[in-house]
């Protein structure tokens, strides 16, 4: 009988399948390390994400307190006439009774203009920021006029420096003689007069050119002030006389009232400074008397409430 040959294809065909298997658990294998590895440096990557919000500074809230108020300052010299936008303010912490006209809020000064030189660190209030640029005539009444005087300058026109644009000031008008060196009489011409530009003195800095610089003591300035024609007509001739001049003399913006007093003349220097203390005695009950009835006025305001007031500051209409 003949031998039968061994099924050598069976036997490779189970071979190949044994190696298979054997290749498909070693590939299941690698799967699973592979991903056993990506979740655990996941895991790693999550906790480290966790330590370090833990670590991260948190931000602190600072109260603003309430006797305080955030105000804006310039941030850098702006000329007359820029428009202004927000690389030229910021703000800073300011007590609530300084600057209550200071701008507070952005909508007010974006896109409006600087209606006078604008020096870094100053405060932007309704006497610098403007919705339209400046036009003199613009910002003078129907019926009243611009009339610049000289205005004589001794030692910053005896205001120390403080009156500027919009201040209300009176007139003094001084006799002299012909040389200028003797004073004959100083007498009250014209009060409550509001002051539409005044000179400058110079400011020289590393961040600032500077404005136009006023004359030195004892010269005169030109000063613009907001007149009637019939004002002006006098102020015309009385500045013609070479023996007479001007001075300007400060005065409180909520006082509007006017006074009569004589001239003080120079006839007799011994009998003027025998006059000086019941001068000045009788002023100052007038001065008390003045105080005293604005309190009043304003105290009764008060109770009824200053429509006028708003908590935000608009800039003037143009």
């Amino acid at each position: 009988m003949k031998k039968k040959s061994p099924p050598y294809a069976i036997i490779g065909a189970v071979l190949l399948g044994i190696i298979a298997v054997v290749a498909g658990i070693h590939w299941k294998n690698a799967q699973d390390q592979a991903a056993a590895a990506a979740l655990e440096q996941a895991k790693a990557d999550l906790t480290k994400q966790i330590e370090d919000l833990k670590n991260a500074k948190q931000p602190t809230i600072e109260k603003t307190p309430t006797d305080m108020r955030n105000v804006f300052y310039a941030t850098q010299p702006v000329e007359a006439g820029a428009k202004i936008s927000s690389a030229f303010f910021e703000k800073k912490l300011t007590p609530n009774e300084i600057l209550p006209d200071a701008y507070t809020e952005k909508d007010d000064i974006v896109g409006f203009y600087a209606v006078r030189n604008i020096e870094k660190g100053d405060p932007l209030t309704p006497r610098n920021i403007g919705k339209s640029l400046p036009y003199m005539s613009q910002r003078i009444p129907p019926g009243m006029r611009l009339l610049a005087l000289p205005i004589f300058n001794a030692e910053a026109n005896f205001t120390s420096g403080f009156i500027i644009d919009g201040d209300k000031v009176d007139l003094l008008y001084t006799l002299t003689s012909k040389d200028g060196g003797i004073v004959y009489s100083t007498q009250l011409v014209m009060q409550n007069l509001k002051v539409l530009y005044v000179p400058g003195p110079k400011i020289e800095s590393e961040q600032v050119v500077g404005v136009v610089p006023a004359p030195p003591p004892g010269d005169t300035i030109s000063v613009a002030f907001e007149v009637t024609p019939e004002q002006a007509q006098a102020l015309v001739l009385m500045s013609q006389a070479r023996i007479g001049r001007f001075s300007m003399i400060l005065r409180s913006q909520r006082d509007k009232s006017e006074i009569k007093i004589k001239p003080f003349v120079a006839d007799d220097y011994t009998d003027n400074f025998k006059k000086i203390q019941p001068m000045m005695n009788k002023s100052q009950v007038r001065v008390q008397e003045l105080a005293a009835k604005i309190e009043a006025e304003e105290k009764t305001q008060g109770s009824q409430g200053n429509t006028n007031e708003t908590p935000n500051p608009t800039p003037p209409s143009p």
